[in-house]
């Protein structure tokens, strides 16, 4: 009896371990929930921040409301990885760096966006996720 209790004690621990384990992987996923993959938001910006680092990277940027109030923005990305495969490096924004960046809004309201692309000052443009790969996407699908 003990044996049996034991065994079964040992799968209800293994099995709670893990669900526990799966759970945020299904969270992270899902770029479709988070963000209105059907618009864009073009901002011209000041580049406060530039997060080198998994799962994804961050930029951190100041624009400038209808008013003139600075608001601080902010937009996740691709890995490092898969960055650097389209010629991103960890110095490609720097502080104080001004650019034109399209974002991908989130559906919550706040200044906060999936990036799209990324447009410098002498006009080179870095692509993260076009509109066209972005309206072909469904709700619960990986991230970029």
């Amino acid at each position: 009896m003990k044996d049996k209790f034991r065994a079964q004690l040992l799968f209800a621990v293994t099995m709670a371990g893990l669900l526990a384990a799966c759970v945020p992987a299904f969270a992270h996923h899902g770029s479709s929930i988070s963000y209105d993959l059907k618009k864009t938001v073009t901002l011209k910006a000041t580049v406060s921040e530039f997060v080198w680092s998994n799962p994804h990277c961050q930029i951190f940027f100041d624009v400038k409301d209808d008013h003139g109030n600075v608001v601080r923005w902010g937009a996740e990305t691709n890995g490092p990885g898969a960055l650097a495969k389209d010629g991103w490096t960890k110095t490609t924004l720097k502080p104080g760096d001004e650019a034109t960046i399209v974002v991908f809004p989130a559906k919550i309201g706040r200044p906060y966006g999936l990036l799209s692309k990324v447009v410098f000052a002498g006009g080179k443009e870095l692509v993260t996720v076009s509109p066209e790969t972005a309206a072909g996407r469904k709700d619960g699908q990986p991230d970029y």
